[in-house]
Formats: C-alpha cells, structure tokens, sequence
C-alpha cells in the first residue's frame, strides 16, 4: 500500500507540475498600458518586488512560487510540510486582487485588468499541490493511529 501511494504522489506532482509550466508558457495577466503578460515572465521578474521593495499583491504573491517548488520537493521526498501549504494559498491568494504593478524605471505603474488562462492554470496547480498535502497529512495521521 505506502509503495502504491507513493507512486500515486508521484504521479500527482507529474501531473501539478504539468499545469504549473503551461502557466508559465500562457499569458497570465492583461492589461490596457502593458499587454498580456507571460508567467515565465512574472516567474522570472517577480523577484524585483523584494529588491525594489515594493509591497504590492503581485510581487507578495509571487513568493507562493518559492513555497510551491520548496512544498513539491518536500512532497516528492515524503516529507512532511506540515502549514507550509496554507501560506502558499495565502500569498497566491493575493493574486484575485487588483495589481498596481511597476512599468518602468521611471516609476510609471499600471494596473492588472484581467487574468488570463494561464493565471487559472498556475492557481489550479498551486490549489492541488496544498489539497495533495492536506491529503498526505491525513494519510500519515491515519497510519500512525
């Protein structure tokens, strides 16, 4: 049984780490002064919000993407992760907010109209990677019982 269930968390993470890269390839973000906006793109950008120290939703919830690759680790090993996953959905959960996001060196910002398909995509992988937990959880918790 703990060989089948590993396997079957194996499979999970193929499958949530699926969604998590078409969300990088999909434009996750609209809006009317900027475009779409790609999440590789955010991926690889959002770590300005710390250096910048800007405080706004977008750049917070880009930190879900530091707790998603850490918690898939974690998982993969079969370790606990214990309540890493609900601050995960925390931070992404920021995301449904209105985003002023920096345009330019210059100061000049913008503001997120609208989510795009792959912003969907990378909160469906983010949202089955904190169920996959809760539900390793409460196997481990029934096994040692």
């Amino acid at each position: 049984m703990n060989k089948n269930f590993k396997k079957l968390n194996t499979i999970a993470l193929i499958v949530i780490w699926a969604l998590y890269c078409i969300s990088l390839k999909l434009p996750v973000l609209s809006s009317p002064g900027w475009g779409e906006m790609r999440g590789l793109g955010i991926l690889l950008m959002g770590w300005l919000g710390f250096v910048l120290e800007l405080s706004s939703t977008a750049y917070v919830s880009w930190y879900a993407n530091l707790f998603f690759i850490y918690i898939s680790i974690q998982t993969f090993r079969g370790k606990k992760t214990s309540i890493s996953h609900l601050f995960m959905l925390l931070l992404a959960s920021g995301s449904f907010f209105p985003m002023k996001m920096l345009r330019d060196e210059a100061g000049g910002s913008y503001v997120t109209v609208s989510h795009n398909l792959g912003f969907y995509f990378w909160i469906s992988a983010i949202v089955l990677l904190s169920t996959l937990v809760f539900i390793n959880l409460i196997k481990s918790s029934n096994r040692n019982n």
